[in-house]
C-alpha cells in the first residue's frame, strides 16, 4: 500500500464514523483501526499528538491536541490564537525541530499532503477536521500553522486519482475560521449537556442524540458568547419551542407559553409535551456560575412576550 491509498482511506473512515456518531467523537471511535488492504491500519495514538502509522512511508497522518485530566501538562497544545485567526497553529514536540515527529510535519507540509486534526474539546471527546494542510513549518517558533480545506470533492477519489484541487489561501482562511466556530459551538454543547447533566432543562429528557444547547442571547448578539451561563440544555421539541417564542422562561425559571400555543389543541404530544410545563420551573445545574443567567433570562423573556 501507498500512503496515498492510506489517506483516502483515513477520510473515509473518519466519513463513516462521523455520519454515524456526529462531529463529536469519543476516543473510542476514533481508536478503532480501519483497513488498507488485508492490515489494521491507526488513525492516532492516545499518547502521542503526531501520528503517523508503521505503514506510511513520509510525513504524517493526524495531529492531535488534548484537554487533559486535572493538573496534568497539554502535551501538544495550541498556541492562543484569535477565533478570527485564518489558521491553527500548533507546537510541536519538544524543542528539537530535528525530533521524528517534527520531520514528519515538515515533510507533510513540503508535500503539501493532507492530513487530519483531531482536536479535543474535553477529556476523551475530538472534533475531527479534515483534509488540513500544514501551511507552515517555522523551526525559529517550534510551531506550524495549519490550514483547514472544504471537504468539496474530498470523498470518493481512488488512491489512483489526484488529491483535490488544492484551495486558495483565502478559500482556506475562510475554512479555518469556520471550522473554528464549529468547535467553539460543539464545545459549548458539551459543558451545557454537562452542566444540566445530560437531560433537558424542562422535561428532562435524557438522550444526548436530541438534546441540544441553545443560546439564551443569540450568536448575533455580542453578548450571545457560547458560555454555559448563556445556554440552557433543551430536548429538540423545547428548543424549536424556545427559538420561536412559543415558550417563554421567565428570570426566576418558570415556564410560560404563548396564548396561541395554549389555546390549540392537538393531541397528547402538545397537551403532554408543551402545554403539561406551563407554569413549571426549569431543572437548572447545580453549580451556581453555570446557571443561567437572570439578565440574559429577562432580555430573552422580553422578547417572547413582544412575539406573544
Amino acid at each position: 500500500m501507498d500512503d496515498l491509498e492510506i489517506r483516502v482511506a483515513a477520510f473515509a473512515h473518519l466519513t463513516k464514523i462521523t455520519r454515524e456518531q456526529g462531529e463529536v467523537l469519543k476516543w473510542a471511535h476514533l481508536s478503532q483501526p480501519f483497513v488498507v488492504g488485508e492490515e489494521k491500519v491507526l488513525l492516532a495514538n492516545r499518547a502521542r499528538g503526531i501520528f503517523k502509522p508503521r505503514q506510511m512511508k513520509r510525513g504524517v497522518l493526524s495531529i492531535k491536541t488534548t484537554i487533559p485530566r486535572t493538573g496534568r501538562d497539554v502535551r501538544y497544545e495550541d498556541l492562543a490564537v484569535g477565533e478570527n485567526d485564518g489558521v491553527f497553529h500548533y507546537r510541536f514536540q519538544g524543542t528539537s525541530p530535528e525530533n521524528r515527529d517534527n520531520i514528519g510535519l515538515r515533510e507533510a507540509f513540503e508535500d503539501g499532503t493532507p492530513i487530519i486534526y483531531l482536536f479535543g474539546l474535553q477529556e476523551t471527546y475530538y472534533q475531527a477536521l479534515w483534509p488540513v494542510f500544514i501551511s507552515s513549518w517555522n523551526p525559529q517558533t517550534l510551531a506550524v500553522e495549519v490550514s483547514v480545506q472544504d471537504r468539496t470533492n474530498i470523498y470518493g477519489i481512488k488512491p489512483s486519482e489526484v488529491l483535490p484541487v488544492v484551495r486558495s489561501p483565502i478559500e482556506r482562511a475562510y475554512s479555518t475560521v469556520m471550522a473554528k466556530q464549529r468547535l467553539h459551538q460543539s464545545a459549548f454543547r458539551l459543558q451545557v449537556l454537562d452542566a444540566y447533566q445530560h437531560r433537558c432543562s424542562v422535561c428532562g429528557f435524557p438522550r444526548d442524540e436530541i438534546l441540544d444547547a441553545a443560546h439564551i442571547l443569540p450568536d448575533h448578539d455580542e453578548r450571545g458568547r457560547p458560555e454555559v451561563s448563556n445556554g440552557l440544555c433543551l430536548c429538540r421539541l423545547h428548543h424549536g419551542a424556545y427559538d420561536t417564542d412559543l415558550m417563554g422562561i421567565r428570570p426566576d425559571g418558570v415556564i410560560e407559553l404563548s396564548k396561541a400555543l395554549l389555546e390549540t389543541r392537538d393531541g397528547p404530544t402538545l397537551e403532554y409535551g408543551l402545554i403539561g410545563f406551563s407554569g413549571k420551573s426549569i431543572k437548572q445545574p447545580s453549580s451556581q456560575e453555570d446557571r443561567p443567567s437572570k439578565i440574559f433570562l429577562e432580555e430573552r423573556f422580553t422578547r417572547f412576550k413582544k412575539a406573544a
